[in-house]
């Protein structure tokens, strides 16, 4: 009798452990049969954002042509602004879609500096003078000016104050220099100067375009940006008072519809003797779209530059990325 007792104690721990083991299984497969239809919803959200994305850009580009086409003379702030309220926010279902656009046209291309540019010379000392508006240390200028040409040019013979080749592969992490015209601003942290504080200085003001000798859009350019121009020191908030009277109110804007306009006004209104208008222009070709979509937690970016042939209003894409171009 007492062999039975035994056997039927071991045969209950036996059982409990079965069901034990079975119960741990069970919450083992709810978690992953959880995790996994997270996962899957996570995907789809991301699928659904990036949709989301590409339909706003190609929002964006109906609304930049047509533009043109409304208005082939000029750009101005007024237009950018419209275009942001335009495409301010779009709700959709468990979250929104906004876009907003950039004039690339109203900062300084830092592929200007290339050797290959004709008017090298006046982009150079342009791009000193914005250095100068902007804060950067006097001690400085040269520097980041000719470490930049050399970074851009195609020879390795050094600029005065420049670097080359040779510079940077002694450094403690060598890399070669570009040669090339640049992709993004951010590759201006490889340039010799560059620090982080010079980076925050001027990186509102700077861009990167794929071409040279680009032009400034006066209509849509800062006041640091115009007090770059040769001629216009100390001429920049008198001429956006007069180019966008109350920043508020578009009603009220009176951009310069042709360059030779803004010549005539710079040599009359201003008073500079002898005004080039070389390199300057009243319309804008270049631009940055950034689109957001937030679904639920998901925040998605896609910044997309985007060229608009002022002559036929063409549109083409030239990049696309994730991070800020």
């Amino acid at each position: 009798m007492l062999k039975t007792n035994n056997q039927q104690g071991v045969a209950l721990i036996i059982a409990l452990l079965v069901v034990s083991l079975a119960t741990v299984l069970a919450v083992s497969l709810v978690n992953h049969l959880h995790y996994d239809i997270r996962r899957t919803e996570n995907i789809l959200r991301l699928d659904q954002a990036q949709l989301y994305n590409v339909n706003a850009v190609e929002f964006g580009i109906l609304l930049i042509k047509a533009d043109l086409k409304v208005n082939n003379k000029y750009d101005s702030l007024g237009d950018i602004r419209l275009f942001n309220d335009q495409t301010a926010i779009f709700p959709v279902d468990g979250g929104s879609v906004s876009t907003h656009l950039t004039d690339l046209q109203s900062c300084f291309n830092l592929n200007n500096l290339s050797k290959t540019n004709t008017e090298l010379s006046r982009y150079r000392t342009q791009y000193i003078t914005l250095l100068g508006n902007l804060g950067v240390d006097s001690n400085l200028y040269t520097t980041l000016t000719d470490s930049l040409i050399d970074w851009l040019d195609k020879d390795n013979i050094n600029e005065p104050q420049g670097a080359e080749f040779d510079y940077y592969i002694g450094l403690e992490k060598p890399y070669r220099t570009a040669n090339n015209l640049m992709v993004s601003p951010s590759e201006l942290r490889l340039v010799k100067g560059y620090t982080d504080a010079v980076m925050k200085l001027i990186k509102s003001e700077v861009c990167v375009l794929p071409a040279v000798n680009t032009g400034i859009n006066i209509n849509t350019a800062s006041s640091i940006m115009l007090e770059s121009i040769a001629g216009l020191e100390g001429h920049g908030d008198r001429i956006i008072k007069d180019r966008d009277a109350k920043p508020d109110n578009d009603d009220d804007d009176a951009p310069f519809e042709k360059a030779g306009d803004f010549k005539k006004y710079a040599s009359g209104t201003l008073n500079v003797k002898n005004f080039s208008d070389t390199g300057l222009q009243v319309y804008s070709e270049y631009f940055l779209l950034e689109s957001r979509t937030q679904l639920g937690a998901g925040d998605i970016k896609l910044f997309s530059m985007i060229y608009r042939d002022n002559s036929n209003a063409k549109i083409k894409l030239i990049r696309q990325t994730s991070g800020a171009l």
